[in-house]
């Protein structure tokens, strides 16, 4: 399993702000982070949908934090990017499920099993976690 691009890009704009903690310019996030900058405008509309980042228009504007990074968690932002979380379709879809049918399938049990951890997994990692494991390596 591999994230997209995007939803990776989407982590490092939302611990730039975080580190920021004010007012920040898209220029300013994707020069920092290394995001083309047309691509950091189409990033940070899922997060500001979710309730991730909020949106400032005009010439002073930008993005910042909507709520604590200590309340924002990488399970937040992958579900804000991703089209989907879930490890497999059918996981998503019973109907996709086909030659074991779904109730009996110890296939579907393993990878639900997995998702369960994946998911409480990113649940468990804040933003502000990051920042400070960042911090820490760098000082």
């Amino acid at each position: 399993m591999q994230f997209n691009i995007t939803t990776d890009y989407a982590i490092r704009t939302v611990m730039y702000l975080a580190m920021r903690n004010t007012l920040t310019k898209a220029i300013e996030i994707s020069t920092a982070m290394g995001i083309p900058r047309n691509y950091q405008l189409r990033i940070t509309k899922p997060l500001v949908k979710k309730g991730i980042l909020q949106c400032v228009q005009g010439v002073k504007g930008g993005f910042y934090l909507n709520k604590p990074s200590k309340d924002i968690t990488l399970y937040d932002i992958v579900t804000a990017i991703e089209i989907t979380s879930c490890i497999t379709k059918c996981l998503e879809n019973e109907s996709y499920c086909g030659p074991f049918m779904t109730g009996k399938c110890p296939i579907r049990s393993f990878y639900e099993d997995l998702q369960i951890d994946i998911d409480s997994h990113l649940k468990k990692i804040t933003i502000d976690q990051l920042v400070k494991e960042y911090v820490m390596e760098n000082n």
